[in-house]
């Protein structure tokens, strides 16, 4: 869905990437296309770091502990910028799906991408104090005692310049690989590493801050029926380009097309 809706509502100039683990490769080959591409995870992540046969939850590692699927998930985020040659990387959840014309073009203010940053987030998202302390001490920065920032959203923009100095930065901070310095952490957002860097870390990160949350959300894992949906649906506003509505929720595929009509 996530792909047909990229195909009907994103400027046709935009390659869409899909990351998936080699032994899905299969599943969606089928969904590439002059502009949709398939990358493979393996193919990404370095050598030293493979997936354990029979388990879903965790990789393998030559060089540390097994490494949780979520971690590696952002490890190979963080990879992307040395398999796409793209100054500006789009990263889009894979539940998310369009529903407006989105122009990454028209995102630009003086030809600069946006960063998305809300501030007054004191206290109001669990964990949120503990991943900004990690991102601090991989960066080689002084933890806060608490955290007004949040980079997290459904749909993110970075510059590939930036993520490269920030791949050089984590070494330099940990003498080791900046993967291996990211997998030894339990808790950890790439979203918010990154967004702590460029604020923090470069001083002028040629990104503009962008405050508005433009995917409209549902995460409550209860699945959601037409009523549900029609309702979700009226809340869009002008500047929700997308929709994301959670996988863990379970709600049909057929019936968020049919109310949402992403393909129509």
């Amino acid at each position: 869905m996530l792909v047909e809706s990229v195909e009907r509502w994103v400027s046709p100039g935009l390659r869409h990437y899909l990351i998936v683990d080699h032994r899905d490769v299969p599943l969606f080959r089928p969904l590439e296309s002059r502009r949709t591409e398939v990358l493979v995870v393996e193919d990404i992540v370095p050598w030293w770091i493979r997936r354990v046969p029979g388990v879903r939850r965790l990789w393998f590692s030559f060089r540390s502990l097994p490494i949780r699927n979520w971690i590696l998930q952002q490890i190979v985020k963080l990879s992307v910028a040395n398999v796409v040659p793209a100054e500006v990387l789009f990263f889009v959840d894979s539940d998310v799906f369009f529903c407006a014309p989105f122009d990454p073009q028209s995102c630009t203010r003086d030809g600069r991408p946006p960063l998305f940053v809300q501030t007054g987030q004191r206290g109001l998202i669990p964990d949120n104090d503990k991943w900004h302390s990690v991102a601090a001490r991989l960066l080689g920065l002084q933890p806060e005692s608490s955290y007004d920032t949040n980079f997290i959203g459904n749909v993110i923009c970075w510059r590939r310049d930036n993520v490269l100095k920030l791949h050089d930065r984590l070494e330099q901070v940990a003498g080791t690989s900046w993967q291996l310095a990211v997998a030894s952490h339990l808790a950890f957002s790439e979203y918010i590493l990154y967004g702590m860097f460029v604020t923090r870390g470069l001083g002028d990160s040629e990104q503009w801050h962008d405050e508005v949350e433009r995917t409209l959300c549902y995460w409550e894992r209860k699945p959601l029926d037409e009523a549900g949906l029609i309702a979700l649906k009226e809340k869009r506003r002008d500047h929700h380009h997308s929709v994301m509505i959670s996988a863990k929720s379970r709600t049909p595929v057929p019936l968020i097309r049919r109310v949402f009509h992403p393909t129509a």
